[in-house]
């Protein structure tokens, strides 16, 4: 479970931070939003934009209290609750997950009228109790949302720390506009959709995004996905980079039997077939050279679908950030008739000094 990746904090990676020192690992974020709604139609499902807070930290015994105190400016207190945490409780107010007697509890809360400065985090039982105080640090995340033709877009964008549950999110404006402001982390992935999924449109994604600072992100909507992408540098050589990712179109779907390895796989092909040709890389903003892809396979027990895997010139500066943009378009014609199979996706990673992968 990965939770800090800021480039200052090498001690402090993977979570937990020092299994010596259980308050250490103790983290708290507020993401702070407006509340609002999103209809998919085409699945019959509503997605809900709220704020919400997630507190980490040890789990002390089979049943144990948290309480978490959210100050904002001049010490004034914007939220107090506390929350029993139980292996196995079913609460409808929020939710407990535990991995490897560390727990996760997030919470819908109401939003503030400004960003916390400070979140007191104290955990009891009956025989133990711990207390931390975490200083809050937010950055903003912002940019357009458009579709393929350059038309901007009234879509929302959902925010997604930790697998793929919404913990905040926002809507763009009539212009594409969109802004929000998060709490300094490294999330999953980000998700934009403009409402008509599975309709005329699917996803655009951001993976792996480490918001440490402010940063302006240009999404593209179209009638495919970026799915599960993936970078990092060749270490052994070439001065190149490795990026992996499944590529899915709206308007295609196949299954066969397809044998991997003396094995055979039901696949599920809904992936375009693409060539150096479809495809446009950047690295924090600059496109650079593709320099081969590869098809292959995701495949599971008994199921498999088609990915690619690139490789890419690694453009200078070697050092810190990389964004890496993956933006694929290719022109199918059937029956004199032209459709656009296109999508476009995020991955952010550090190089280390020497120019070589370093998840900080």
């Amino acid at each position: 479970m990965i939770l800090c990746f800021n480039f200052y904090c090498n001690s402090q990676v993977y979570f937990p931070f020092k299994t010596e020192d259980k308050q250490s690992s103790i983290l708290a974020y507020w993401y702070n939003c407006k509340a609002d709604t999103a209809i998919e139609a085409a699945i019959q499902d509503t997605v809900y934009l709220h704020s919400s807070l997630q507190i980490y930290g040890p789990v002390l015994s089979d049943s144990f209290y948290v309480k978490a105190e959210v100050y904002l400016t001049n010490d004034n207190e914007g939220y107090s609750k506390s929350f029993l945490v139980k292996k196995d409780l079913q609460n409808i107010d929020y939710t407990i997950d535990m991995l490897e007697n560390y727990f996760l509890l997030t919470v819908p809360v109401y939003q503030l009228k400004n960003n916390p400065e400070k979140i007191k985090i104290t955990i009891s039982s009956s025989g133990e109790n711990l207390e931390k105080w975490i200083n809050c640090k937010y950055h903003k995340l912002y940019g357009y949302i458009y579709d393929f033709k350059g038309n901007p877009l009234k879509s929302y964008i959902l925010i997604k720390s930790e697998g793929f549950n919404d913990i905040s999110g926002v809507w763009s404006d009539a212009s594409g506009y969109y802004e929000i402001y998060l709490p300094e982390r490294t999330y999953n992935c980000f998700y934009v959709n403009d409402g008509n999924y599975k309709l005329s449109t699917l996803e655009a994604w951001a993976w792996h995004m480490i918001i440490d600072e402010d940063q302006k992100l240009d999404f593209r909507i179209g009638t495919g996905e970026v799915y599960n992408l993936n970078a990092w540098s060749n270490n052994g050589g070439f001065g190149s980079f490795f990026i992996s990712f499944r590529p899915m179109v709206l308007f295609k779907d196949t299954s066969y039997i397809q044998e991997i390895n003396n094995k055979e796989f039901k696949l599920l092909d809904i992936s375009p077939d693409l060539d150096v040709k479809d495809i446009t890389v950047t690295i924090n903003g600059k496109q650079t050279e593709i320099y081969t892809i590869q098809k292959y396979f995701e495949s599971g027990k008994d199921r498999a679908m088609p990915a690619y895997l690139i490789q890419v010139r690694r453009l200078p500066p070697c050092l810190g950030k990389q964004t890496i943009q993956v933006e694929y378009e290719k022109i199918i014609e059937k029956d004199g008739k032209k459709s656009f199979q296109n999508s476009m996706g995020y991955f952010q990673f550090y190089l280390n000094f020497y120019g070589f992968s370093d998840f900080n």
